[in-house]
């Protein structure tokens, strides 16, 4: 269905007529837009009744368009999926007028990460064939644990016509054997354990998206949503895809460009590996962007502020930092070489008025691209 002709676009006016429009103005609603008030594609004769928002013509009703083959997007549900996951870009296909349907490992219900309880339309041996294979994250060791899960999506990597993971989804897929030799991409904060897990794939950071051709894999969560907007443009033309965004009122990057991976804060340690036991942290500051981001808070701690910086720093050391001279005071700086960009962090503490308390602050910035990072 790539390069398919897009039927003629129409305008409403308030009264609820249509009419075909040929341009300009008059193209501001586009028959994904139109589509999306009957998602269910009502026949005429009522066999498949959708719901239309009053004063609304259906598509159906109006006679409008000459109805295109639906796409029949699969998607793939477990217990703990994530729920934004599966929910973005099933919304994004249907506005699109796709036949959407689920499928879980048994007929049974399954419950989403937020506890939402599912019946699923079909299990996977009664799954009618489909064009699109949705993947979710979440708790995905209950789909690579189970061989028959995964000799199915195996299967649809060979049948279907795109396969595509959202966030930890792409585990599955490495799992499947179907990202070796390919880019892929998923949440911001799986990107490594992505990359050691499936060494034969090629991990991406600064894309919400990464098409290669069967197979697409997402970043995490809402990036489920372009990944599926970028679906559509592929399959139904950019005209379509862009109807759908407005419609969803999304701020699409058709390009892909852009992900949380790029923030600097990926290159802070994790504040729960430097507390001692005993500690207590309140953070009360955590902003920045590409190239440089802080994070501070309130720490109480049983010892004193050299004694704990001393065994962070053994911590931070652990994650490849390299230590920096110090400048005196309650102070650690070190450097590393990331994806070939040289950055400082900085642990420092300053004393606050109630005893055993302190200002701690995680700074991060972009120093240079490739340089070295030896002891300074």
């Amino acid at each position: 269905m790539k390069g398919a002709t897009l039927p003629p676009q129409t305008d409403i006016d308030p009264t609820g007529s249509a009419t075909t429009a040929s341009g300009g103005a008059a193209e501001s609603i586009a028959m994904g837009l139109i589509e999306a008030t009957n998602p269910r594609g009502a026949a005429a004769d009522g066999s498949e009744q959708g719901s239309e928002p009053p004063g609304v013509p259906s598509v159906a009703a109006s006679k409008i368009f000459v109805k295109e083959s639906r796409l029949h997007v699969a998607v793939l549900v477990f217990d703990g999926v994530q729920d934004i996951d599966y929910a973005g870009p099933m919304e994004v296909f249907g506005q699109a007028g796709a036949k959407i349907f689920t499928v879980a490992a048994t007929a049974g219900n399954v419950r989403s990460t937020f506890d939402i309880n599912m019946q699923p339309d079909y299990d996977l041996d009664h799954a009618p064939v489909a064009d699109f294979l949705l993947i979710p994250g979440g708790s995905v060791d209950s789909v690579t644990g189970n061989p028959r899960a995964m000799a199915w999506v195996r299967q649809q990597g060979s049948s279907a016509r795109a396969l595509m993971s959202v966030c930890t989804g792409a585990f599955i897929l490495g799992e499947a054997g179907l990202l070796d030799g390919l880019s892929a991409t998923t949440i911001a904060g799986a990107t490594q354990a992505l990359a050691r897990r499936f060494p034969k794939a090629r991990v991406v950071t600064d894309r919400r998206y990464v098409d290669n051709g069967r197979i697409i894999t997402t970043g995490g969560l809402s990036a489920g949503i372009d990944g599926a907007l970028h679906l559509v443009e592929r399959e139904l033309g950019r005209l379509r895809a862009e109807d759908v965004a407005r419609g969803i009122e999304y701020e699409w990057r058709p390009d892909g460009s852009g992900s949380f991976g790029l923030l600097a804060r990926r290159q802070i340690p994790d504040v729960a590996s430097l507390l001692p036991v005993g500690a207590s942290w309140k953070r009360v500051a955590d902003r920045g962007d590409t190239k440089r981001w802080a994070i501070s808070g309130h720490l109480q701690i049983v010892g004193g502020a050299d004694e704990f910086l001393d065994a962070s720093a053994i911590t931070i050391q652990n994650e490849a930092w390299i230590p920096r001279r110090d400048k005196g005071g309650a102070r650690r700086s070190f450097a590393r070489t990331h994806e070939g960009r040289l950055w400082q962090f900085d642990l420092t503490l300053a004393h606050e008025p109630e005893p055993s308390t302190y200002l701690m602050t995680l700074a991060v910035k972009w120093i240079a691209a490739g340089k070295s990072t030896r002891k300074a």
